[in-house]
């Protein structure tokens, strides 16, 4: 309790009510037809999740991440284990704490393989918090050693001090601090329950509360115009956006999503959801979601985001205490087997649509510490 009343006193808010760890559960699978529909679509049999949209059927180290969670939630170990072992076999050469996963896998001419070798490190937190809450739900030590690792290394090659941050997690290990010292950051690559996770779980490290600290700062730095941008710069204290990069769109839908399904205990959904509010008065007068934002200019879109978008509005409209706009929205989540539906869904929208459906139709939440509650848990000790 000590470490979270410093932190949060350093970021003016209030304590964090902590719930109490769970340790493991042991219940059965769930049925969640919508995960059945996304694995037949887009994973193979030996747990690869393809991108069919794109010539060369690639795989990115995002899909894998978010098919390592979707597994979790559904119970359904097997295909865990098959998407994480095809994950380090092939983005980590083996061994997913020596190396990070590449972030792009697929056709090469006629030979397959990594098509680009730099991380993504949404996708290597991703796969850290999937493993993690893993070792809890099925007691498997192996899972929360291999997210230490993991997690080590994201530390290590992926982390910064940044000024008017601190210690912040860069998008990637290359590429993202310019010539002129600016470094470029993307605010939806840190989810506040999972920063708050892993604060917690590995509090012996004290990287990770600064981590934590600097992830929240940045979302409330970038929240303040009501919409979010995809990338944003740092710059001596100075915080701007890309001058190629001013709107926001395909990536910073998640940020909405992220923000909305954090507990109502997380110290900072209160004044993020209330920085939003702009966004909520616009969603209830247009009724869909803009495909992109331009948050400095104030300028959006006058067409609707795609079905995904729109699904994924519907936790954040709920968080913010409109339940029957949310429910409008909700409806354009998939919820089907149906494999020829969700390949004519698509593979991002599907994965932003299995976010907000599963959440709303409470498959799952995140407690106060970040930790993942299936649904229909009965938690017992791994002892």
């Amino acid at each position: 309790m000590a470490l979270w009343r410093n932190l949060l006193r350093r970021l003016g808010l209030g304590v964090l009510l902590l719930a109490s760890t769970a340790a493991c559960s042991a219940a059965p699978a769930q049925a969640w037809p919508a995960w059945e529909g996304f694995k037949s679509a887009f994973v193979s049999e030996d747990g690869r999740v393809i991108d069919r949209s794109q010539e060369d059927l690639r795989t990115v180290s995002e899909g894998q991440s978010y098919a390592l969670f979707f597994a979790l939630v559904a119970q359904d170990q097997k295909a865990f284990d098959a998407i994480l072992k095809w994950t380090e076999n092939n983005l980590s050469a083996g061994d997913m704490g020596k190396q990070l996963p590449a972030w792009i896998w697929g056709k090469k001419g006629e030979s397959w393989g990594v098509i680009d070798a730099n991380s993504a490190s949404d996708a290597d937190l991703w796969i850290a918090y999937a493993l993690l809450e893993a070792s809890r739900v099925w007691c498997n030590q192996t899972y929360a050693d291999k997210a230490r690792t993991l997690g080590d290394l994201i530390l290590n090659k992926e982390s910064m001090e940044v000024s008017g941050l601190g210690l912040s997690i860069l998008p990637g290990h290359t590429g993202f601090v310019l010539d002129n010292g600016a470094v470029k950051l993307n605010p939806s690559y840190l989810p506040p329950f999972m920063m708050a996770r892993f604060a917690n779980a590995w509090a012996d490290d004290s990287r990770w509360a600064q981590v934590y600290l600097a992830s929240q700062k940045l979302l409330l730095d970038n929240g303040r115009t009501g919409q979010y941008p995809d990338w944003v710069l740092y710059n001596n204290g100075e915080m701007n956006l890309p001058d190629d990069e001013q709107r926001g769109d395909y990536d910073a839908i998640r940020t909405y999503l992220w923000i909305a399904m954090s507990s109502e205990n997380d110290p900072t959904k209160a004044p993020l959801l209330k920085q939003l509010s702009p966004l909520a008065a616009l969603l209830l007068k247009r009724q869909n979601m803009p495909e992109w934002f331009e948050p400095m200019s104030g300028k959006f879109s006058t067409e609707r985001g795609p079905s995904g978008f729109q699904a994924s509005m519907a936790p954040f409209l709920q968080a913010i205490g409109m339940p029957e706009l949310a429910k409008k929205f909700h409806t354009e989540s998939l919820k089907t087997s149906n494999k020829e539906a969700w390949l004519k869904y698509g593979y991002y929208n599907g994965a932003l649509s299995l976010f907000a459906q599963g959440y709303m139709d409470k498959f799952y939440r995140f407690n106060s510490l970040g930790e993942l509650l299936p649904r229909g848990k009965e938690v017992k000790s791994c002892g």
